[in-house]
């Protein structure tokens, strides 16, 4: 068969193999980036939350601190009380507070509580 210049059936089918693969590489790279895409989304989610989560952690941490600087104010207070109406030294003061404490089964900031609010220890 005579060549006039047109491609012949077999070069055609290379040619069209050929382009098939390009196209099938080209997919595959787009749904690798996709996929890349997909994780680094997840990730930066992952790193949102974990944010958040560290936020909400110092967050806490800053309540509890506040709570025990106002626990530790309130125990000081009572024993300024407690060494005023009694002669008591800070380290006498601190400890009828603890024994108050364990004798009455509370904590120790409840006990100062009361012993500010009333100005004498219950019980």
């Amino acid at each position: 068969m005579p060549d006039w210049g047109a491609p012949s059936i077999e070069s055609r089918m290379a040619s069209m193999v050929d382009e098939l693969a390009g196209v099938r590489a080209e997919l595959v790279v787009s749904k690798d980036e996709t996929t890349r895409c997909r994780a680094e989304s997840v990730v930066s989610r992952g790193e949102t939350t974990v944010a958040r989560g560290d936020t909400a952690a110092a967050v806490m941490e800053i309540e509890h601190l506040r709570a025990g600087l106002q626990t530790s104010r309130c125990i000081g207070m009572a024993m300024g009380i407690l060494m005023t109406r009694r002669g008591l030294t800070e380290a006498a003061a601190f400890d009828v507070l603890a024994r108050a404490s364990q004798n009455a089964n509370r904590k120790l900031r409840d006990v100062a509580d009361d012993v500010v609010l009333t100005g004498e220890l219950p019980g």
